[in-house]
């Protein structure tokens, strides 16, 4: 910032490491991509969860066989 103008200055951007962050080689981008992974593993007991009383919900909707 620039306070004798009271705004910013700004100048050519390196253009190198924009592609490069661009590309996915940034400095938070492995940060991000294990975030992702987890969340991923920390919700696995909720989707076995889910699978496990869909299909109870499912087992319990088919017609029952007459005795």
């Amino acid at each position: 910032k620039n306070e004798e103008r009271g705004g910013y200055d700004f100048g050519e951007p390196d253009w190198n490491e924009f592609f490069t962050v661009l590309a996915g080689n940034g400095p938070c981008n492995r940060e991000r991509l294990n975030a992702r992974q987890k969340a991923w593993d920390d919700g696995e007991w909720f989707r076995t969860g889910l699978m496990a009383h869909a299909e109870k919900a499912r087992q319990q909707s088919k017609p029952q066989a007459a005795e």
